[in-house]
């Protein structure tokens, strides 16, 4: 259970941040899009192939070919289980 919170803090808190920086005005729209952009195209499929290949589900050939949407596959595994 502590290795899926952490998964889920480590996946989600950077984008928080970004949002909340967003909101109060620190950083503007070219930034913000710049950094929605990296994390949902950078950051969060790196975090989603260490996950998935932990626990044997894909390996990099898969993830690599299928551009990263291959963890849309494995929602319920990323999201809910052990």
């Amino acid at each position: 259970m502590k290795k899926l919170v952490a998964y889920h803090l480590v996946t989600i808190l950077p984008m928080m941040i970004v949002m909340q920086l967003f909101l109060y005005d620190y950083i503007g729209w070219g930034n913000f899009f710049v950094l929605f952009v990296l994390y949902f195209f950078v950051y969060r499929p790196v975090w989603d192939y260490r996950r998935l290949k932990s626990k044997g589900l894909v390996n990099r050939e898969e993830f690599v070919k299928s551009w990263g949407f291959i963890r849309f596959k494995y929602v319920q595994e990323l999201m809910f289980k052990k």
